[in-house]
């Protein structure tokens, strides 16, 4: 084995699978985050220690955000007897959310992020700040799966079942 092969393809390979072998933890970013909902009633992620929850992040102006609710939806409604919550996490101020939801039916908690929502966001994975992006924690509150960009329900649900 050369050491170009080492460095591009064995080693990448390697820290790949000793990475997803690394037991979850929790993130102390998501514990300590804390967010207003709709009704101007402080809400944090540690409420739904428990359940499997899905912690989408999203805004008004995001088509993938918007095109992914309704699929949101069927997960949450198909699993929420399985313990699994859905919570959407808008990136947008209060009247343009409440705009939207008024023409858009959401069956699972919205909450209002902050000035700080996009450092959370980096400090939990995504670098980038992209949207959607979409965290899953196990029932102890544990982040196990991160996912960036528009869901597939196949693929959601990959994420989230071995946590069931």
């Amino acid at each position: 084995m050369t050491p170009t092969t080492l460095r591009r393809g064995v080693l990448p390979l390697l820290c790949a699978v000793l990475l997803t072998a690394l037991p979850a933890a929790a993130s102390p970013a998501l514990e300590r985050a804390r967010f207003i909902d709709l009704a101007g009633r402080n809400a944090a992620l540690t409420q739904y220690k428990g359940k499997v929850t899905v912690v989408n992040f999203w805004a008004t102006w995001c088509s993938p955000c918007r095109e992914e609710m309704p699929m949101l939806n069927a997960v949450r409604t198909r699993l929420a007897p399985r313990g699994v919550e859905v919570v959407g996490v808008a990136l947008d101020d209060k009247v343009s959310v409440g705009n939207y939801l008024r023409s858009t039916r959401v069956s699972y908690p919205i909450v209002l992020g902050d000035g700080n929502t996009l450092d959370l966001m980096r400090a939990i994975g995504n670098p980038a700040g992209g949207l959607p992006y979409t965290v899953v924690l196990d029932r102890s509150g544990k982040q196990v799966a991160t996912l960036i960009g528009k869901l597939s329900e196949q693929t959601l649900l990959q994420a989230v079942e071995p946590h069931l």
